[in-house]
């Protein structure tokens, strides 16, 4: 959510079937991953407590600043907006097509700073929610080296340097399919 490199993680709470969440309702998690690989609670600090019936967060750049924005889905309870204020870190945003031959990709982001950022292509996660088929990496200060794409059927497809804070649309291919260097679009 803050474009570090990390991972954050937001969780969803407050089941409106539960007895005692409808005496004592939990704030939905929001956990900002630090250095050390742990998780502090930060949904106060960041301004994103969610006291209603959580049924999933959604994700995604809204308002196109490159920074991942929050919309807390609620049940018998209104719908939560939140616009990331954003920083001056970096990102790429990979698209795929949302077709059979993407299922289960890995894709991989190596930074200028040697970190490997690896997130997988997977549709149908969550209760009636889904992941887009735009994947978002938070790059904090660095530039990109490569970014991977590997297939389920084993292929495997290397993009050397894109640029910075902007959209790399992965071509559609099939598993007998190469992706010459020249089909790379990049907005």
């Amino acid at each position: 959510m803050n474009n570090n490199g990390l991972q954050d993680l937001i969780v969803a709470e407050n089941y409106i079937d539960f007895p005692p969440h409808k005496i004592f309702k939990l704030p939905s998690r929001f956990l900002t991953q630090k250095e050390d690989h742990t998780f502090v609670a930060t949904e106060e600090k960041s301004g994103v407590v969610n006291p209603n019936y959580a049924i999933t967060p959604l994700v995604s750049d809204f308002n196109k600043d490159g920074y991942l924005d929050l919309i807390w889905v609620n049940i018998g309870t209104p719908v939560l907006a939140f616009i990331n204020d954003g920083g001056d870190n970096n990102f790429i945003k990979v698209k795929l097509d949302d077709n059979a031959e993407n299922l289960g990709a890995k894709i991989e982001v190596i930074t200028s700073g040697d970190k490997k950022i690896t997130e997988d292509f997977i549709v149908g996660e969550g209760l009636t929610s889904d992941q887009s088929a735009t994947l978002h990496f938070g790059l904090g200060k660095d530039s990109i080296k490569s970014v991977i794409v590997k297939y389920i059927s084993g292929k495997e497809y290397t993009f050397q340097t894109p640029k910075i804070n902007t959209l790399l649309t992965i071509p559609k291919i099939s598993v007998s399919d190469t992706i010459p260097s020249a089909q790379l679009i990049q907005k």
